[in-house]
């Protein structure tokens, strides 16, 4: 009866029977070698990278065809379009091990014989390929070479240009590619739209983006005039978009027009009654909606120094691009001296350039202490500045450099005698982009002043969270300092960041030089509800002594937009 059963169904056992041996019998076969054959343009470390089937892996029939098509995917992205990728060979050396040939037949890179353009009205063939090189041009560098041409024309005014590869045509063994252009037409804006400004006036954004005074507008000066609306303190963000050749619209988004920032503190060591300690600043932004400014700002570091400031903006009238800063403090310190300074700039200024005069008084009064430590003095300056500024972002810059030169005279009456010397300030940063969100900043700054009977309200400060980290606010002082300031960014948002920093300063008065003054740190700049969050601590390094990192410095400051 069993046999009857199986002679029946023997099909089906025999079926089940080869299903199952090869499963309990199966050995994995292992890659022993692989080798490419035929490839001069492309090294085999290359190719060994980019596929999966390498030495000592597990043969897979399937995993092996998709490294071909990879090869061939390859060649396609460097320009050899003309390249063969044979079927993969394998040859078994054992029961467990195979070898495996990758053969490859490299023809020559697709070389491009003759361009042809259609549409190019404004622009010559030969005034376009006059800057762009045109031999030994390939199929892979077609995308680049149709950027190049579209930056020809977005640099002169030509915002709605298309240029794009029509066709590519074999003419007897020759490669022909055919270029079409729509050149559209070149962008004179004279209507202007504004949208979400509900404070700021439409004339006050048209002003501050300098856009009617600039004769051929391209993307780059558009950014420009984005980033110089940004920058101002009661602005969230701008957008500028051209509608058409003649119209331009303003997207904006404001802020809160006051801003606040303080730290206060309570000193007990004191008797006196100047027991309050700190900073208070407080702007009043776009007054009415034009661009003016007013601050006040108090500060008492000690009981016995406390300075208070007024400063004001003024943008001047209509159209024309002078603006004018103005400042009256007073510094009191103890009862030996106070201080009362008047200074003004009024500038002319476009997208990128600031060109301005300088003028100012300083009065040095003497205290109530007797006998008098400082005699009663007065400084006249006047002089020129000149400021760069193409930084794509105001407060977290990726790119960009910018540049400040200041040259002063400063006239004063020392011991009956008229005195004149000369002063000079500079700076020099620059940002570039290292990684996805990695920006690499540095700064060089200088200030001199002739050394020609100085007194103490000569010298320049040195040292604090301004120029050198990790030391005292002003905590070096000379007639020669010079500083700069290293700094790896991590960009969190538009306005935050996280960063480390080096910074090395030199100081030279009439006592000592410091020459080695380091500072070593890390920082964090951030938005929060309170308003912006800015964090340093550092340590320094002077007279060849490090100081202790546990024991460092920590700047810190908060601003409140209310």
């Amino acid at each position: 009866m069993f046999y009857n059963f199986f002679q029946r169904n023997y099909k089906f056992y025999f079926l089940v029977l080869m299903l199952i041996v090869p499963f309990f019998c199966r050995a994995d076969l292992i890659i022993r070698k692989v080798n490419f054959e035929g490839n001069h343009f492309i090294t085999d470390k290359e190719l060994s990278n980019l596929i999966s089937s390498n030495t000592g892996e597990v043969f897979n029939q399937k995993t092996l065809n998709q490294d071909a098509k990879n090869i061939s995917e390859l060649y396609s992205q460097k320009g050899f379009y003309n390249v063969k990728i044979h079927r993969p060979e394998v040859y078994p050396q054992s029961s467990k091990q195979v070898d495996i040939i990758f053969k490859i037949e490299e023809n020559e890179k697709l070389k491009i014989d003759s361009i042809f353009l259609t549409g190019n009205r404004y622009f010559s063939k030969r005034k376009l390929f006059e800057n762009l090189s045109t031999k030994n041009l390939s199929l892979i560098d077609i995308s680049s070479f149709l950027q190049n041409i579209l930056e020809i024309y977005l640099l002169n005014g030509f915002l709605f240009a298309d240029v794009k590869l029509d066709s590519l045509k074999i003419s007897d063994s020759d490669l022909n590619a055919f270029i079409s252009i729509d050149e559209g037409k070149s962008c004179h804006f004279e209507e202007y739209f504004f949208e979400g400004n509900k404070t700021t006036k439409d004339e006050t954004l048209l002003k501050l983006s300098q856009i009617e005074n600039v004769k051929n507008v391209t993307p780059e000066l558009l950014n420009l005039a984005e980033e110089n609306i940004r920058k101002q303190d009661y602005i969230l963000n701008c957008n500028i978009i051209p509608i058409n050749d003649r119209q331009l619209v303003f997207q904006i988004e404001e802020d809160r027009m006051t801003l606040f920032s303080a730290i206060l503190g309570f000193d007990n060591s004191q008797i006196n009654e100047n027991k309050l300690t700190g900073f208070i600043n407080l702007d009043f932004l776009n007054l009415f909606g034009t661009g003016r400014a007013l601050s006040l700002f108090w500060q008492r570091l000690s009981a016995e120094r406390s300075l208070i400031e007024l400063q004001y903006h003024e943008t001047g009238f209509k159209s024309y691009p002078i603006n004018g800063d103005f400042l009256i403090s007073r510094e009191e310190v103890d009862s030996t001296y106070v201080k009362t300074v008047f200074e003004t700039e009024i500038y002319y200024y476009d997208l990128i350039n600031k060109y301005g005069i300088y003028l100012g008084v300083d009065d040095i009064f003497p205290g109530s202490r007797r006998p008098k430590i400082i005699q009663k003095n007065s400084y006249k300056k006047i002089g020129v500045f000149w400021e760069y500024n193409n930084l794509d972002n105001f407060y977290n810059p990726q790119k960009g450099k910018s540049y400040y030169l200041k040259y002063y005279n400063i006239l004063n009456k020392l011991e009956g005698e008229n005195q004149s010397k000369n002063a000079i300030e500079i700076s020099w940063q620059d940002y570039q982009k290292i990684m996805s969100k990695f920006v690499l900043a540095f700064s060089l700054n200088a200030k001199v002043i002739e050394n020609k009977k100085l007194t103490d309200f000569d010298f320049f400060n040195l040292g604090g969270s301004k120029n050198l980290r990790g030391f005292n606010e002003n905590q070096f002082y000379g007639y020669r300092i010079g500083w700069t300031n290293l700094e790896i960014r991590y960009i969190l948002s538009r306005k935050s960041r996280a960063f480390v920093f080096t910074d090395y300063g030199y100081a030279e008065n009439k006592e000592y030089r410091f020459g080695k003054l380091f500072g070593f740190g890390f920082g964090l700049r951030i938005e929060t509800r309170l308003g912006m969050l800015g964090i340093d601590y550092g340590f320094g390094y002077s007279n060849g002594k490090l100081r202790n990192p546990v024991d460092g410095i920590i700047h810190f400051g908060i601003e409140s937009k209310l």
